[in-house]
């Protein structure tokens, strides 16, 4: 009866027990909370990823809408040779000598020569820049594909959606596969004009004249992007999921206690900002807009249509009876076309609602992003 050895093997046995599934707890644990990080982890580079990709394509979009805006600005007003319209209800070919010009003059005796090749050569290349302005929005769209596919762990996904859809019923309510959308902008629907060059001359007294009248060409039903009514909200979120995995062991004991492990979610966000300003303008407009450089070009083409002119009204002068009247209106005429055609080689560069103003005026800061509280 006084014989008590082993009385402690059962407690040791019990104490055993609680620590080994104490710590199996402490492991699982552990697994959970570095499941999460890692997840996170994933959540917010793929998230600030996109966002990335959408400021560089932003970007890009901007300053392509400034080079169709300055194609654009060197059309001629139809109606009257050389006077600059900066405006594409009225595209003629450009007066300034190069790929655009339409401004012909025809041997002495013809009577007429119609040109389009110039106008038709300013149509192609705004095209061509309008393909690759798409080009650039279906590289965003597979970019962004490609980099929620990259996660390296079959068990983690991450989804990125715009934070204006993550409320309630409006993730159901947007196209996820229109960039568009996802930038926050739309195609001009003002459309552009194009209009042919019709080229008359005319000899008297032994000078030689021209007269230009324009004939309506073609029309493309868009130009550049403007600003869409949600293009402010430029927060990005991602979603991230990792799901059990059946064959990792985990968690610890889970066929005695019949457990598993939880399924994780994790949430991050992105803003995208340019301290400058939006790049974009927020009304569907006809005006190109007009850059220093393209006014210093501009410029001589005045100064050659004033001159041009001169010896109409010289000629003029000289006819009995209404030759001083009608010189008096053809200086009226020429004083008009100096007055109106430097003031908008002046004022144009300064208007802020084109293409031009707002990438020149937002490139220095350019499109960025960061993360920003959920």
């Amino acid at each position: 009866m006084n014989n008590r050895k082993g009385q402690v093997l059962p407690y040791m046995l019990v104490m055993s027990l609680i620590l080994i599934f104490s710590w199996a707890m402490m492991v699982n644990i552990a697994k959970i909370l570095r499941d999460k990080m890692i997840l996170q982890n994933y959540v917010d580079n793929t998230v600030i990823s996109v966002a990335n990709l959408q400021a560089r394509t932003l970007n890009l979009l901007g300053a392509t809408n400034s080079l169709m805006a300055t194609v654009l600005s060197t059309a001629s007003y139809p109606m009257i040779a050389m006077f600059p319209s900066f405006s594409t209800d009225k595209v003629g070919g450009s007066m300034i000598p190069g790929p655009f010009c339409d401004y012909y003059c025809p041997k002495a005796g013809v009577a007429v020569n119609e040109r389009y090749s110039g106008v038709l050569k300013m149509k192609k290349l705004v095209n061509s820049i309008q393909q690759f302005q798409d080009l650039l929005l279906t590289n965003y769209m597979v970019q962004s594909a490609l980099l929620l596919n990259k996660i390296p762990d079959k068990d983690y996904k991450v989804f990125v959606i715009p934070s204006r859809y993550a409320k309630g019923t409006n993730l159901f309510n947007f196209n996820i596969t229109d960039p568009k959308v996802w930038l926050g902008i739309k195609r001009n629907t003002k459309g552009i004009t194009y209009y042919k060059t019709m080229n008359f001359c005319l000899d008297a007294k032994s000078k030689h004249y021209h007269i230009v009248i324009p004939r309506q060409y073609m029309k493309d039903n868009v130009s550049w992007y403007v600003q869409n009514t949600d293009f402010y909200d430029k927060k990005l979120v991602g979603i991230g999921i990792k799901t059990p995995s059946k064959n990792d062991g985990y968690p610890l004991f889970k066929n005695i206690f019949d457990v598993n492990m939880p399924v994780l979610y994790s949430l991050g966000a992105v803003g995208l900002y340019n301290v400058k300003g939006p790049m974009y303008t927020e009304k569907e407009d006809t005006s190109t807009g007009l850059s220093y450089i393209t006014a210093a070009l501009l410029s001589p083409m005045v100064a050659q249509q004033l001159f041009v002119f001169y010896n109409i009204i010289q000629a003029v002068a000289y006819i009995p009876a209404v030759g001083q009247v009608c010189a008096a209106v053809g200086i009226a005429a020429a004083a008009y076309y100096a007055e109106e055609a430097t003031r908008k080689i002046i004022t144009e560069p300064l208007n802020k609602e084109t293409p031009i103003y707002k990438y020149n005026e937002a490139e220095l800061g350019g499109w960025d992003a960061h993360l920003v509280p959920v």
